[in-house]
């Protein structure tokens, strides 16, 4: 029972770890509904175009997030807890942003399920940025790796329950009903901010309490203070590079696995979770692995890793046998939440105090701008149809990624 006598979030306690990874674990969820959301949409006649209208819109919310740092930062109410304030409210606010899905038809990408999902996505990524910087504030440096681990494994794990629940919804009884369980799971995870107690000061400094706003100046202090060296600028490069080819992949795989390797929607909504299940354990153990595992050799066999599975879809034809293909989607999530977990543990280390949210949220800001990019330009990479060459262009994308994230190991 003493795991519910202390409900502090310190010291990297279970319910400290626990209370992270549920609210990660609710927006795995979130993705995978919508992961699930966009393969049905192909299924039934999506072209493309739509699919990258519909993620590129709707991903303009986590852009945003370099702007929502220092809302986050300035302001709260005390008597709720410094970041729990805002995770409360983004959790209630994700729920209600989707509840009307229970009622709308979704058979196509149209302007109410654009805005009702970009709207969702607008307090997704709030909770993202709260969540992240109550990491940032209590979690020592050394407690951080294993605690990422827990985080993005949670995250991606809940993301393929959720693609997988959700196809299985979608085709076997309907879109409504599949955001209906959406929303009764993630309240399920908001029960443990709801019973959490939040410390008053950051991990490892002295107990001085956070003031309930801060300064111009002392904003921008905390901010320049993270990010005016080399190291802030490799990660920003990183992050700007990180998440272009993904972005391509993620709007082009359905429609290739469909029209050209023979697959049909549910085989894809059914058998992509493995890949994000893979990436949960991965994610789970990166950061024990740091500990036999020198974390530069981690995150660059992990980017490889990625780079060649695009270089290698980019040569599939409907020859390719059923294994090989489904290797491939399944690594993709895999190694993608290997290479996660650690570099996010090395941005949180590059955070200071009472601005974490604002550094960590500049950081993944750049991160789902790059995301954002590969979202629009996937049609354009595609032209009239070349899907091995857009393929390639994700995997080339990597390569700055690749030098940063060794210099960043390095220092």
């Amino acid at each position: 029972m003493e795991l519910f006598k202390s409900r502090l979030l310190s010291e990297g306690s279970i319910w400290h770890i626990g209370s992270l990874s549920a609210v990660y674990l609710s927006q795995g969820l979130s993705g995978g509904t919508l992961f699930a959301l966009t393969t049905y949409l192909v299924s039934i006649g999506a072209s493309v175009k739509d699919i990258s209208l519909l993620l590129s819109i709707t991903m303009v919310p986590w852009t945003l997030k370099v702007f929502l740092g220092p809302i986050i930062d300035s302001f709260t109410l005390s008597r709720f807890g410094r970041r729990r304030f805002w995770i409360l409210i983004s959790q209630v606010a994700m729920m209600l942003a989707v509840s009307p899905l229970i009622f709308i038809e979704v058979t196509q990408v149209n302007f109410i399920l654009i805005s009702l999902l970009t709207l969702h996505n607008t307090f997704v990524a709030i909770s993202d940025i709260a969540i992240d910087a109550l990491a940032a504030d209590s979690l020592r440096k050394d407690q951080m790796a294993n605690a990422n681990g827990f985080m993005w494994g949670s995250k991606t794990l809940g993301r393929g329950f959720g693609m997988a629940l959700a196809t299985s919804i979608f085709y076997g009884y309907g879109v409504n009903e599949g955001f209906l369980v959406l929303i009764l799971l993630m309240s399920l995870a908001f029960l443990f901010p709801i019973f959490s107690k939040e410390l008053s000061h950051k991990a490892g400094q002295q107990e001085q309490s956070y003031k309930d706003r801060l300064t111009l100046n002392e904003l921008l202090k905390g901010v320049n203070q993270s990010l005016l060296n080399r190291s802030a600028f490799a990660a920003i490069t990183f992050m700007l590079f990180s998440n272009i080819g993904y972005g391509i992949f993620d709007v082009i795989y359905n429609e290739f696995y469909i029209k050209v390797l023979g697959w049909t929607g549910e085989d894809i909504g059914s058998l992509r979770p493995y890949g994000m299940w893979l990436g949960g354990l991965i994610g789970l153990s990166a950061g024990l692995l740091t500990i036999y595992i020198s974390k530069r050799f981690l995150l660059l066999f992990f980017i490889t890793g990625q780079a060649f599975i695009f270089l290698a879809v980019s040569s599939f034809s409907a020859e390719t046998s059923d294994l090989i293909s489904s290797i491939a989607i399944i690594g993709v999530d895999a190694v993608d939440a290997g290479w996660s977990v650690l570099i996010f543990s090395i941005l949180m280390a590059l955070c200071t105090s009472n601005t974490s949210a604002t550094n960590f949220g500049i950081f993944m800001g750049f991160g789902n701008i790059s995301m954002l990019i590969g979202n629009n330009i996937a049609p354009l990479v595609l032209g009239s149809g070349d899907y091995s060459f857009a393929f390639i262009i994700a995997a080339l994308t990597l390569i700055p990624c690749w030098l940063c994230g060794y210099y960043l190991t390095k220092t």
